[in-house]
C-alpha cells in the first residue's frame, strides 16, 4: 500500500477538494484508491454529495479496533472513502496526546486491512497538529497545499523541519493561482527561489466553479466540464501516477 498526505499549514487551503479530485483521476487512471480524512472537521461526506454527517470513521476504527472498511462511506464512485468521524473537544484532545504518546496507533488502524497496490490518500488537518505529525511518519509522498497569500508562504519554514523527518519526498503546489495577479505572480518566484525543484512546476487555477459544484452535490467534472480546474487535477494525478510507477 502506498500512502500519500495532502496537507497545508493554514486551514482552507482546498485539502479535502483536492483529495476527493485525486481519489476520482487516480481511480480514473486504474489506481486502487482510498480515500482517508485525518482532519476532525469530519466534512468528507458533504464534499462527496452526501447529505448527512458520519457519525463513525477513523477515530472510531482507532479506539475500537474497526476494520476500515467497516467505516468506509456508502458512495456509488470507484473508490473507498472513509470519514474522520464523531467527536467532541475533549474526546479529540485525548486522541491527540495519544498519538503523542503513541503514534503507532494511527499506523495501526490505517493498515489494519492494508492491501496490495492500494493508494491511500490522506486529508490531514492543517499543520502543526498531532494527527499531521503522526501520519507524517509513514506516509510514502507528501503533497504539501499552498495558497498565494503572505500566511501560507510565510507557514513554510516551520513546516519544513516535520516534513524533513517524514520517510517520504515531499512536493509543494500553489491552488488558486491566478497568474493575471501581480501578487501571486510574486509569492510563486519567491517560493520558487525558496523550494526549487520541490515547488511543482504547474498549479490550481482559482476556479469559481468549485465551490459551485460542491454546493451543487456533484462533481467538478459534471458540473463543469471544460473546466481549467478540471485540467489541472488530471495533470496532477498524472504527475503521481508517474511519480509512483
Amino acid at each position: 500500500m502506498i500512502t500519500i498526505a495532502l496537507i497545508s499549514s493554514v486551514g482552507g487551503a482546498g485539502r479535502t477538494s483536492l483529495a476527493t479530485a485525486l481519489a476520482h483521476h487516480l481511480s480514473q487512471l486504474g489506481r486502487p484508491v482510498r480515500l482517508v480524512q485525518l482532519d476532525p472537521k469530519n466534512n468528507l461526506p458533504f464534499q462527496l454529495g452526501l447529505n448527512t454527517a458520519a457519525d463513525r470513521g477513523v477515530f472510531q476504527a482507532a479506539q475500537q479496533q474497526l476494520s476500515m472498511l467497516d467505516i468506509q462511506l456508502p458512495l456509488n464512485a470507484p473508490f473507498q472513502a472513509v470519514p474522520f468521524g464523531s467527536a467532541v473537544l475533549s474526546q479529540l484532545c485525548g486522541f491527540e496526546h495519544q498519538l503523542v504518546d503513541n503514534p503507532q496507533t494511527l499506523t495501526t488502524t490505517l493498515f489494519r486491512d492494508a492491501q496490495a497496490g492500494l493508494i491511500q490518500l490522506l486529508d490531514l488537518p492543517a499543520w502543526p497538529s498531532a494527527l499531521a505529525n503522526a501520519a507524517l511518519s509513514f506516509t510514502d509522498l507528501n503533497l504539501v497545499l499552498l495558497t498565494p497569500d503572505t500566511h501560507a508562504v510565510l507557514g513554510i519554514d516551520p513546516l519544513l523541519p516535520q516534513l524533513l523527518r517524514s520517510r517520504g519526498a515531499s512536493y509543494f503546489l500553489m491552488n488558486r493561482f491566478d497568474s493575471t495577479k501581480v501578487l501571486h505572480l510574486d509569492l510563486w518566484t519567491l517560493c520558487k527561489t525558496k523550494l526549487g525543484h520541490r515547488l511543482l512546476p504547474f498549479y490550481l487555477h482559482e476556479d469559481q466553479g468549485l465551490p459551485e459544484s460542491t454546493a451543487a452535490g456533484v462533481s467538478l467534472g459534471e458540473y463543469a466540464p471544460k473546466s481549467q480546474l478540471l485540467e489541472d487535477h488530471q495533470k496532477l494525478a498524472n504527475w503521481i501516477d508517474a511519480e509512483l510507477s
